[in-house]
């Protein structure tokens, strides 16, 4: 029977589905398999047993792949799964950009004193809320253009939904996309200048690390709006607390809290929640289990980030697993 470690808690359709099939769910030492969502896996977990890593999710820069490959341990995720949680949570936030929501809820939840002492009759609530909407005015996203950075499965799905508002849409990637909702831009300080909204969707990489920051954000529109749904580092903190303090940027919101960001006016933060929806954790905790089981029992490897395709009759009660490094005269030692 192998052992699951459960880093992160698997959603529990399928916990259940995996004890069906004879996995022992228990976070003992040296594990067979390890299943996490968005923690870091411990280099001390990556032991000769650990045959398989289950990332529910699409990023892998909380695991060390490298010695997971040398270690021969096969790591799988499941992108693309939360793609519509995320392009969800974009959305919201381009509605809060424009219309101040919390605002309005805040002044109709005040009228409460008022009723309390008597300042005001039952009756006279909604002409009383009415006469001071004009303090909660807002604006509307037609019209506006917003610039996506990263057009992946999220940022193709971000870029339709606004095309459907009436946005004008600037996307920017690195390879060339068959658009039909958004213009396609190779020049990022085109984007960042005609941009009201620009939103961060982009995998951290050397290339993607600290992309914003203080000679790019200064490109952008007085007033704009950034959203960094990517990752943390893609986006200098410190040159867009500058750019807010300046008033050259409007607002940004981001998913990645930290110790500088919070309880900054203007700042927006929130819990890394972008897939976190009941939908998404379940697609995610079904592909990579589904991916796990089929390696595990059958040594089957699809779709994995640092393994190769492999796919075998397996028919024999033992199988025998060797991992080598792909270079000339690899096997000559052998011989």
């Amino acid at each position: 029977m192998e052992t699951i470690y459960q880093l992160d808690k698997m959603t529990e359709t399928i916990a259940k589905r995996a004890i069906k099939k004879g996995y022992s769910l228990k976070n003992q030492a040296a594990p067979e398999a390890l299943f996490v969502r968005s923690s870091t896996v411990p280099n001390e977990l990556i032991t000769p047993e650990l045959a398989v890593i289950a990332r529910s999710g699409t990023g892998t820069n909380t695991i060390d792949l490298a010695r997971c490959t040398q270690n021969g341990t096969v790591v799988f995720n499941s992108p693309g799964v939360n793609a519509n949680a995320v392009k969800e949570l974009v959305l919201s936030n381009l509605f809060l950009s424009v219309r101040p929501l919390f605002k309005a809820i805040q002044t109709v939840a005040d009228l409460q004193e008022e009723l309390t002492s008597g300042q005001i009759e039952a009756e006279e609530v909604l002409k009383v809320a009415e006469e001071r909407r004009k303090e909660v005015i807002g604006e509307e996203l037609a019209g506006k253009t917003i610039g996506i950075l990263g057009l992946g499965e999220i940022g193709e799905r971000v870029a339709k939904a606004c095309h459907q508002l009436g946005m004008e849409v600037l996307g920017y990637a690195r390879t060339k996309k068959a658009a039909h909702d958004y213009e396609q831009v190779s020049d990022l300080q085109m984007l960042l200048t005609e941009s009201d909204f620009v939103v961060v969707l982009l995998p951290l990489s050397q290339e993607t690390k600290g992309m914003l920051n203080r000679q790019t954000i200064q490109q952008m529109k007085k007033n704009a709006v950034l959203m960094n749904f990517g990752r943390g580092e893609i986006v200098e903190e410190a040159a867009v607390l500058e750019a807010l303090a300046k008033n050259q940027l409007k607002q940004y919101i981001t998913d990645f809290p930290s110790a500088g960001l919070i309880g900054q006016p203007k700042v927006l933060c929130y819990p890394h929640i972008g897939g976190s929806t009941t939908n998404a954790l379940e697609k995610g905790d079904h592909v990579v289990f589904d991916r796990m089981h089929a390696y595990l029992r059958a040594g089957t490897i699809q779709e994995s980030v640092n393994f190769p395709h492999a796919e075998l009759p397996f028919l024999a009660p033992y199988r025998l697993a060797l991992f080598y490094h792909d270079k000339p005269g690899a096997f000559a030692p052998l011989l």
